[in-house]
């Protein structure tokens, strides 16, 4: 019974030492890219320690959620200073908030900050096509107003810096419309707006220029080769116009995810249905594959939730000429508890004597998990 109520009094005073041991949180916005050896601030300032301290006290800044040391302090000016290459898009990708976590450690008496850094776009991505060249073939019996996908450039960056418009060549027979996806996402369809004549001009070539919103701009081509074909009266149908599906994280390969499919009311060659997913953007790549003849979207690649959440792809349906129609798979991913809690112990490098007071601050516990919502907790 003795050790049971020793072991019971310390648990409690290292509770109480644990909810009492974290101090006042200090934030700093700064842009992507800084050089290293660039000032954040100075947070011995900022949190108002004893600049002639820091050495004895052994402060460091150690990382919360990542193994990378971003970040370092000088211990003669206080100043919070770019340890190693600081990339937005590696970091956080899309998202819009990009905040990366850091802490100040003192010893003697052992002190913890957490340091949140809000880290800023720059326009240092251009926008980019997946190919470097578009093939659309389209009959000559096509009725002015009809509309070709031409699908997104991608970019990096976020907000302004991201995607904002689209211009195409001067041409004789298209001209370009530009859409925007739920999400914000803008991209281009090719509206015929004079007739074609086959016999007339049976190939066309026509740039795709896409541009940002950032400052300098920048910009990125595709070149659109339209072939015309000879009439083929019927282009390919999709069951569904959208197709929805869901899917576990970590599900295993060659998982089937959904079926899509086309009817095209031709005969012959030109009823011979063919998919293919239509200009995958970089983070869809290799995830999940599309059998050409029977439809079938299979899992190809790891699934991770806390990486992507959701997918959204466009499917094409050709026939044997060429006529093709498209459209929408959504892809939400599901959840599931395959993350462990980890533990990050935090203590005083000096040996505790036995004859230590109780109430002394002996570390800090700092517990995380990557998963959401009840499976964090």
């Amino acid at each position: 019974m003795g050790y049971s109520r020793f072991t019971l009094q310390w648990g409690l005073a290292f509770v109480f030492l644990v909810l009492h041991a974290v101090y006042g949180d200090v934030s700093y916005s700064i842009p992507e890219e800084m050089k290293r050896g660039s000032i954040i601030g100075n947070i011995a300032k900022d949190l108002g320690l004893d600049l002639g301290r820091l050495s004895g006290r052994k402060a460091r800044i150690d990382t919360e959620d990542n193994n990378v040391q971003y970040c370092g302090i000088n211990l003669s000016t206080g100043d919070l200073i770019v340890q190693e290459r600081i990339d937005r898009e590696g970091l956080c990708a899309k998202k819009a908030s990009c905040v990366l976590k850091q802490e100040l450690v003192l010893e003697n008496p052992l002190e913890l900050h957490r340091i949140s850094i809000r880290v800023q776009d720059i326009n240092d991505n251009s926008p980019q096509f997946k190919e470097d060249s578009l093939k659309i073939e389209i009959r000559e019996s096509a009725d002015k107003g009809a509309r070709f996908l031409l699908g997104e450039a991608h970019d990096g960056d976020i907000g302004e810096n991201a995607v904002q418009g689209y211009s195409l060549q001067q041409n004789d027979h298209f001209k370009l419309n530009v859409n925007t996806k739920a999400g914000g996402r803008k991209y281009g369809e090719l509206v015929l707006d004079k007739e074609l004549d086959r016999e007339d001009k049976k190939e066309m070539m026509l740039l795709l220029t896409a541009f940002d919103g950032g400052s300098p701009q920048r910009s990125g081509t595709v070149l659109i080769h339209v072939s015309v074909l000879d009439a083929n009266d019927n282009v390919p149908v999709f069951s569904q116009t959208v197709y929805k599906a869901s899917l576990a994280e970590n599900s295993p390969l060659d998982t089937l995810v959904i079926t899509v499919s086309a009817t095209d009311a031709d005969e012959g060659l030109n009823s011979e249905v063919t998919y293919g997913f239509d200009h995958v953007s970089d983070e869809n790549d290799d995830i999940f594959s599309l059998d050409s003849k029977t439809g079938e979207v299979r899992v190809a690649g790891g699934i991770d939730y806390e990486k992507v959440s959701s997918y959204e792809m466009q499917i094409s349906a050709k026939d044997g000429l060429g006529l093709v129609t498209y459209a929408t798979l959504m892809i939400e991913i599901t959840d599931i508890n395959d993350n462990v809690p980890v533990v990050y112990l935090k203590s005083l490098t000096n040996p505790i004597p036995e004859n230590v007071s109780p109430g002394t601050e002996v570390g800090i516990i700092n517990v995380q998990d990557r998963d959401s919502e009840n499976n964090r907790q």
